[in-house]
């Protein structure tokens, strides 16, 4: 009897150790899945462990309360180990993006990030079964309640990913709300043009996730950017985005941005800015449209005179070329018009996965002949050369259309933000990681125009928060509201990053620099 008793004792003492082990584990995994905390302390596992404890002492704190949190840590975590925690930027991505980016996204995830949701469950499943089969009543223990009360009072660890998504969700929902359910007026007012106004046609083209230092134009060894390295015109190095994804950074750029709060102002559109000169307004887009239900985006885009969105309707889920805009373009252009037009061209550029932009264009290496963890650097380099190509026929269409017609014209190009790397000994990923690069902000910015005769390189910095009011000073726009002293195209700095730098220094992140592809 005595010998049963010591096998009890010892069963039980093995099954606590499980316990624990499987209550340790599930807990710094749930950390480590929600982006917050990439490595955990231990002060912050135990009182993550504690909440588990205290809710696994009934059944139905179990699963009414216990089981809804570990579901959203574990369905998360897939995301947060390579996108960070979830904030105002992904939950804005998520109302903006259609099936076929879904999709993508979901693709640049690991296989391995997906055996995370099935490790935290099935380890807070262990942790029960074990304190349930064995009656491991770690609650009762006076001296586990003492140490939880301590650790309660330093930080509410548990609910810090949840609070915050909460936040960024309120605060999307009603940002959402307000551009879907109100007429947001234009306060603008009459604005007028200045002598300076000389071109007929002002076209703005809109790149995606193209980092600046990718481009041969910017110093990238591989050549593939011929049309923006050699054209006579601008180019702009030093110049910075709003955000690090398309509705974080455009709603900053595409209106007149509060520069304090870094928030957008849908009252200060850049749209309303230029129809309020008297210019008519197109906007041509290969993003996505929902029609019913805007985006931040897709609302600027509305208040155009005229637009098409080739991913809206039965379109919006498919892959759909960049090279699809040129005919709508060559058409728009074409037609008689008698005053000056704003064109604007919403591209899909080098959006993630870069591979998938490449259907109708050739890659710059054979995939055969380079390493396998060089073939997503190969792609986005090439989908940057696609969109190098891109520039030079739109150039190309309105020079013709200047020599057939007499319509002068300026095109500046910029993308709306870059991207980071996820690297490993196999493979490199290329990805709008949130908060992993400190070269996020950094983007090309060109200008062409018919009567450019000498090319320019000026290394300054210049804002993306001064974007509207330097699109003013490029047509010649004069309002109350602008500012009157950003040129985007001079060789003088802006005053002011509007915290820009505060935020690049807190990315932990090392520095990772555009990789280069090996050629033998």
């Amino acid at each position: 009897m005595k010998s049963d008793y010591t096998n009890k004792l010892a069963i039980r003492f093995i099954m606590s150790i499980i316990g624990l082990t499987a209550l340790y584990f599930a807990s710094k995994l749930a950390l480590m899945g929600s982006g917050h905390f990439p490595n955990p302390s231990l002060s912050n596992i135990l009182l993550f462990a504690s909440l588990i404890i205290i809710l696994n002492s009934s059944k139905h704190l179990f699963y009414l309360i216990l089981l809804p949190i570990i579901l959203v840590y574990a369905l998360y975590s897939p995301i947060g180990l390579d996108f960070g925690p979830p904030s105002y930027q992904y939950i804005a991505s998520v109302f903006a993006t259609n099936l076929q980016e879904s999709k993508e996204f979901f693709l640049q995830l690991s296989v391995i990030n997906y055996l995370m949701p099935i490790a935290i469950i099935s380890l807070v499943f262990v942790f029960r079964f074990c304190t349930q089969k064995f009656h491991l009543y770690l609650h009762k223990n006076k001296i586990f309640l003492a140490a939880l009360i301590i650790f309660a009072l330093f930080d509410n660890v548990p609910f810090t990913p949840l609070k915050e998504a909460i936040l960024a969700g309120n605060k999307v929902t009603n940002e959402l709300s307000m551009l879907n359910s109100l007429s947001i007026e234009s306060r603008w007012g009459k604005s007028e043009l200045s002598e300076q106004t000389k071109y007929d046609d002002y076209i703005l083209i809109i790149g995606e996730s193209a980092r600046k230092d990718y481009h041969h134009a910017y110093g990238y060894p591989i050549e593939n950017t011929p049309f923006m390295s050699s054209a006579n015109g601008t180019l702009i190095d030093g110049f910075t985005s709003g955000g690090t994804n398309t509705i974080a950074s455009l709603k900053l750029m595409l209106t007149k941005a509060d520069t304090k709060n870094w928030e957008g102002n849908y009252s200060l559109t850049l749209i309303d800015l230029i129809k309020s000169a008297g210019i008519k307004t197109y906007w041509l887009s290969n993003q996505g449209y929902f029609g019913q239900f805007n985006t931040p985006i897709s609302a600027i885009a509305d208040k155009s005179d005229e637009k098409i969105f080739l991913k809206s309707g039965d379109f919006q889920n498919q892959n759909i070329s960049d090279f699809e805009l040129l005919p709508k373009f060559t058409q728009l252009i074409q037609q008689p018009h008698q005053g000056k037009r704003f064109i604007i061209l919403h591209l899909y550029g080098s959006h993630p996965i870069a591979c998938d932009r490449l259907t109708d264009y050739h890659k710059i290496y054979d995939d055969n002949k380079i390493a396998k963890k060089y073939f997503n650097v190969n792609c986005y380099i090439s989908s940057i050369k696609k969109t190098d190509e891109l520039l030079k026929r739109v150039y190309q269409k309105l020079t013709d259309n200047y020599q057939k017609n007499n319509r002068t014209f300026s095109i500046i190009y910029f993308s709306d933000h870059g991207l980071a790397h996820q690297i490993t000994e196999d493979n490199i990923s290329i990805h709008n990681s949130n908060g992993k690069s400190k070269r996020h902000f950094n983007i090309p910015l060109f200008k062409i125009s018919s009567d450019d005769q000498q090319r320019k390189v000026y290394h300054v910095f210049k804002s993306g928060l001064n974007f509207t009011d330097g699109i003013a000073n490029w047509i010649g726009i004069k309002n109350p509201l602008l500012n009157t002293n950003i040129d985007l195209f001079s060789n003088q700095a802006d005053q002011n990053d509007y915290g820009l730098q505060k935020q690049i220094d807190k990315i932990e992140a090392a520095d990772a620099p555009a990789v280069i592809i090996p050629v033998n």
